[in-house]
């Protein structure tokens, strides 16, 4: 009898622990409804403050068994939200609307819109309140005496970028077609010297501009050529069909418009992209064909690229439109002046080649040719500098250059191994005179040194330390013969 109790006790116990062992496996492994998984969900995030913990829980389980239910998604999702996990949320609602019917999206999502656009006006505020920081700070930083104090205040500048960025970037998640957030994310990306992700960004910006507002994706924006202008420059039908279409926008959207091309011109500028900078101020050009800046931008691209008629014709168009400014006749003059310089340097090197075999004729052509170049362009920026100190006869920095010029001029004049002929070297002369004053008459080799002395003699007054204009000073009085004074400058700068 006891035996049998033995083994009847044996097989409670036994029971007892398989049933012990199988509730444990149904606490862990049974797989409840997805319903019981989010009502629990809800209840915890119901409670005062949340149970965050319990409800993802509930969530996560209910994810691993219904992985394609929306809903399970959608809670999920707000649950990121409360938390302000920007990125979790954003993909817990992508999913969720993938797997969403139309009708099951419409129904529990409604007012999942208004969710979003709360965070991305957040998140933008945000990234341009820290853009604008940072440009503050790094003023002050390029202000400050201590350069200890000056890198301290530009690492808490790159530090503050670095979270605009992060804020910006939240922005393209939570509303990836709205322009705004790619055109500010450039900007921080253009601070920070990250020349192409602020070119990706801003590309996207006007992509996306375009085909919001514009109603256009297709469209090549960077064929100019075709696009803006026909074969005597005279708009097209298709600029002028989008023209229309800007003047129709809000004054707030074709400032950020405008300044997006801006932007995005700059930016193709700077990483020296010149078929792509010139295309786009092209087309800010055909919207605002007075724009100096784009003007100048555009000359001095060509001159970069070695297409000099061009950058003629867009230098020359600048004084058209503002002929009383200073400014405007002072960035031609440099204009002229570096064209000269870069002719100077290539002339240069053709002598070097000629050292090495003077009968390198190629060489001779080569010398000869930018010869002619830099007197021509020293003679055009000799009166457009002439015009600013006509305008402001203190401006010292002008009279240095103007000194350069005329003592260039005078020294290519007088150089014989270019041009052994003398009479040739003054026809020359004659042209570079017409272009300087619109002389008539012949202007000699001496009156292009007088005029170097004068102008020479005008900058050492401003500059009476600079051992380079004393030097050009002494070789001047000595081309014009004038002993006594060229004593005087001896003392001066011996």
């Amino acid at each position: 009898m006891v035996g049998q109790w033995a083994k009847v006790g044996l097989g409670i116990i036994v029971l007892f622990c398989a049933a012990s062992a199988y509730g444990q496996a149904d606490q862990s492994e049974l797989v409840q409804p997805v319903d019981v998984y989010l009502r629990s969900a809800r209840i915890a995030l119901q409670t005062n403050p949340p149970e965050y913990a319990r409800a993802m829980r509930n969530l996560e389980l209910a994810r691993k068994h219904y992985p394609e239910n929306y809903e399970v998604h959608l809670v999920l999702g707000t649950v990121w939200a409360d938390k302000d996990e920007i990125d979790s949320m954003v993909a817990e609602y992508d999913l969720a609307r993938k797997y969403a019917t139309k009708e099951e999206w419409e129904k529990k999502a409604k007012n999942l819109d208004k969710v979003i656009d709360g965070k991305w006006l957040d998140r933008f505020n945000r990234g341009v309140s820290l853009l604008g920081q940072s440009d503050s700070l790094a003023d002050l930083a390029g202000q400050e005496a201590d350069s200890t104090k000056a890198d301290s205040l530009r690492r808490v500048v790159d530090e503050i970028r670095v979270m605009s960025a992060d804020a910006l970037r939240q922005c393209t998640l939570l509303r990836p077609r709205d322009f705004r957030s790619y055109a500010t994310r450039g900007l921080v990306g253009q601070r920070r010297g990250q020349q192409e992700s602020a070119l990706d960004d801003f590309v996207m910006s006007e992509r996306l501009f375009h085909e919001v507002e514009f109603g256009d994706s297709t469209t090549n924006w960077y064929d100019t050529t075709v696009f803006f202008a026909g074969p005597q420059g005279e708009k097209t039908p298709a600029f002028n069909a989008f023209e229309a279409k800007y003047k129709k926008l809000s004054e707030e959207k074709r400032t950020r418009y405008t300044n997006l091309m801006r932007s995005l011109g700059a930016t193709y500028y700077d990483l020296q992209k010149w078929p792509e900078a010139i295309a786009v101020n092209r087309r800010y050009h055909a919207m605002f064909p007075k724009d100096i800046n784009t003007i100048v931008t555009l000359a001095d691209i060509f001159s970069r690229t070695g297409n000099d008629r061009e950058a003629y014709k867009w230098q020359e168009s600048v004084v058209r439109e503002d002929p009383s400014s200073k400014d405007t006749w002072y960035n031609m003059g440099i204009f002229y002046y570096n064209t000269a310089i870069r002719f100077q340097d290539s002339m240069a090197q053709a002598e070097r080649a000629l050292a090495n075999n003077d009968k390198d004729t190629n060489a001779k052509a080569a010398r000869r040719g930018f010869w002619e170049k830099s007197l021509d362009n020293f003679a055009k920026a000799i009166p457009r500098f002439s015009k600013v100190v006509e305008i402001d006869p203190k401006d010292q920095e002008t009279w240095r250059l103007l000194a350069i010029c005329y003592y260039s001029a005078a020294t290519l004049a007088s150089d014989d191994r270019v041009i052994e002929d003398a009479g040739e070297r003054a026809r020359y002369l004659q042209d570079a005179s017409s272009i300087t004053h619109g002389a008539e008459s012949p202007f000699s080799q001496p009156e292009l040194w007088d005029s170097a002395r004068t102008t020479l003699e005008k900058a050492a007054g401003f500059f009476p330390e600079n051992a380079v204009i004393c030097k050009m000073m002494k070789i001047a009085l000595a081309q014009l013969g004038r002993a006594d004074e060229l004593k005087t400058w001896q003392s001066k700068c011996p």
